[in-house]
């Protein structure tokens, strides 16, 4: 396990990198998952959830304000979520924006009404609409990189 995580950075294809922490994120518009399985690559139930608080993914990204050269720069970026311990996920833009997958990916800093557990940081991101819910489940959750692919 990395440093504890205290607040996510979001660099990159940004206007301007900056840090937030839990109290910067609880001024954004907080949404709730519901009922989250956890559910390994292997398809294993490996815990469940009765609810994740947070903001959504997309909400953090249009706070730093992404830097588009063009109309369709979009469809060339990609979201690199990092956790202190290295542990890295992936998503499109596309995905992010236009999927009903975006609207459940939150950075979360609560668990079933409650902080989160020391070994989760202060913040994680879960991806709730995932089939498998628990690749893309980043505790210790450092950094967001938007990325321009060419």
């Amino acid at each position: 396990m990395g440093e504890p995580s205290t607040a996510v950075r979001v660099d990159g294809a940004v206007n301007a990198p900056r840090a937030f922490d839990v109290a910067a994120l609880k001024k954004l518009v907080a949404h709730d998952t519901g009922p989250v399985d956890v559910v390994c690559a292997s398809g294993a139930t490996v815990g469940k959830v009765d609810n994740f608080r947070g903001v959504r993914l997309t909400d953090v990204i249009d706070a730093a304000g992404v830097k588009l050269e063009g109309h369709r720069d979009a469809r060339r970026m990609v979201v690199v979520a990092r956790a202190t311990d290295g542990y890295v996920v992936t998503f499109s833009w596309n995905e992010l924006y236009n999927t009903p997958v975006g609207k459940d990916v939150l950075v979360a800093w609560e668990r079933d009404g409650k902080p989160l557990e020391p070994r989760e940081g202060q913040l994680l991101l879960i991806s709730g609409k995932d089939i498998q819910t628990g690749p893309r489940h980043v505790r210790q959750l450092s950094e967001i990189e938007i990325v321009r692919m060419r």
